[in-house]
């Protein structure tokens, strides 16, 4: 009998007390507007690539064109000597005056088709440089009317020119013909929707899962689970968990998929069979279907993921998730991808026009050039050229027609993040988000003031030397 009693109260100081009472935390929960008028025109219905990509040129310049003059009149008209609009960029004259047009750079390093095609090189993907940009590098605009080579100490004074941007050029012509530039206008950032602040709810983003890239990856990715999940952690861990209210996962979440040759297998019409490996399918079902029980989750697609390659990338079909796609907190949506959640709106891309622009010039930091989209009010002007897209006739679905409060960018090498100020006092924290598999950072992101956090999900060789499994670092203002 007293076996009995000394084993109960064993029992009862490993439970603790029965009085001890653990909170009951419900997840956050916030309203949701999949903005249908911004997502719309990202939708591709006619995939026809027979069409020229001029249009779609055209219609840029002819959408951005009343914006810019806008800015430039009101920049430019009242300086000393009235300098006037020219509506013709090839109507240019001695005197001072300024012109509009979309920016073009000849680029000795940058891919060309008709090269390819003459090399005989067309069935196979042309290596990709990593810098486009020389010393040797020209810079043009053009309309409707022609093209004029570009010159003088205002091209030096902006560091960063990419193909495809609409700007407002003042300057004159010279004796050799060239438009000597001495200012640049751009469009600027446009409207913005009122933000009334919130409570501390969280959006949790996160990029570059990578499924199949390494196996020692499962363990992390299972981390990641758990927390999201509010399952590991402390109480203080999981009072944050319990207050994300939505993941969105920009890209990338398959890594390269690998091809398996049936080498016992016969030749078919001349053919060695190949198979793709399901496994990284299979297994991200399953932490979306996780995932999914316990907090609405967007799936972008990305670079490496199984969906077209142009952009603007659409859905995922949600029959290769078999499991989560019967849930009804997960969505597959595009690249780019806009969203409204209580009163923030979010911009979003999985990396590919920042990484693609980032070729174009000679900066640090891809951040300095996701903030120039925004005063571009362009999320991919390098698109066609550089960057695959499809040839769209009546549109250009990556204007930016209203301002994001958030703009983040998917699968950069590290976090980091900044507030862009616009000239009607628009705030839009840009925010780079690093690849989970390479850094297994999660951020954060604060509904009520729009700061970040940056979460650390440690890998399994670093847990050894850590305290605990996830860091926090906060990178507030």
């Amino acid at each position: 009998m007293s076996t009995s009693s000394s084993q109960h109260e064993a029992s009862s100081s490993l439970c603790g007390p029965k009085t001890e009472q653990h909170p009951l935390l419900e997840r956050s929960d916030a309203a949701f507007d999949d903005l249908p008028d911004l997502a719309q025109p990202l939708i591709v219905k006619d995939r026809a690539f027979h069409r020229q990509f001029a249009s779609l040129y055209f219609f840029r310049l002819h959408k951005l064109r009343a914006v810019v003059l806008r800015e430039a009149q009101r920049r430019w008209e009242t300086l000393p000597g009235s300098p006037q609009y020219v509506p013709k960029v090839l109507e240019v004259t001695p005197r001072k005056c300024y012109i509009i047009g979309t920016i073009y750079l000849e680029m000795a390093l940058k891919p060309n088709v008709l090269d390819d095609l003459a090399k005989d090189k067309s069935l196979a993907i042309p290596a990709m440089p990593a810098k486009y940009r020389t010393d040797s590098n020209k810079i043009t605009i053009e309309d409707e009317s022609g093209r004029i080579v570009l010159t003088g100490n205002g091209l030096k004074n902006e560091k960063i020119w990419v193909t495809g941007m609409v700007v407002a050029l003042l300057g004159k012509e010279t004796e050799d013909g060239l438009f000597d530039v001495e200012e640049v206008c751009y469009p600027d950032v446009p409207e913005q929707p009122v933000r009334s602040p919130g409570e501390d709810k969280y959006i949790a983003l996160l990029s570059g899962l990578n499924f199949g890239s390494s196996a020692s990856y499962d363990l992390k990715a299972q981390l990641l689970t758990e927390f999201l999940s509010g399952e590991l952690g402390g109480p203080e861990d999981q009072r944050i968990c319990s207050n994300i209210c939505r993941v969105i996962i920009a890209g990338n979440s398959i890594g390269e998929l690998q091809i398996s040759e049936d080498l016992s297998g016969s030749k078919k019409y001349g053919n060695d069979s190949a198979q793709y490996d399901s496994e990284p399918l299979v297994q991200l079902d399953e932490l979306l279907e996780e995932l999914c029980g316990s907090v609405p989750v967007d799936v972008m697609a990305g670079e490496n993921d199984p969906v077209n390659r142009q952009m603007p990338q659409q859905p995922l079909q949600r029959s290769l998730f078999p499991h989560a796609c019967t849930m009804n907190n997960f969505r597959t949506v595009t690249n780019p991808y806009w969203c409204k959640i209580d009163d923030v709106t979010l911009l979003g891309t999985s990396g590919q026009n920042i990484d693609d622009l980032f070729k174009y010039v000679d900066v640090d930091s891809p951040l300095e050039i996701a903030e120039k989209c925004l005063f571009w009010r362009h999320a991919a002007p390098s698109a066609p050229d550089t960057l695959w897209c499809y040839p769209f006739q009546d549109r250009d679905p990556f204007i930016l027609e209203t301002c994001p409060h958030v703009y983040f960018i998917g699968n950069q090498e590290k976090f980091e993040n900044s507030v862009v100020e616009g000239p009607d006092g628009q705030r839009v924290r840009v925010v780079l988000v690093p690849s989970f598999a390479k850094t297994g950072s999660i951020i954060l992101l604060n509904m009520r003031n729009l700061e970040c956090t940056e979460l650390c999900v440690l890998d399994p060789q670093a847990m050894n030397e850590a305290d605990s499994k996830v860091h926090y670092m906060d990178t507030s203002e």
